[in-house]
């Protein structure tokens, strides 16, 4: 669920929102497999840069 807050997010332009729901996340799986399903997501786009940094 918070994966796809934060894909919500990103689509209404709240990067900074986005990231903080992508951040709990990762903290619920696995970080290496959430990181690399987000980058695979043409929703979390916008954030892709900042990927590596989470």
């Amino acid at each position: 669920m918070r994966y796809n807050l934060a894909c919500y997010e990103c689509q209404l332009g709240r990067l900074t929102e986005a990231r903080r729901w992508l951040e709990a996340a990762y903290e619920l799986g696995g970080t290496r497999e959430m990181k690399l399903m987000a980058l695979d997501d043409e929703d979390l786009r916008p954030l892709w840069d900042h990927i590596g940094e989470m």
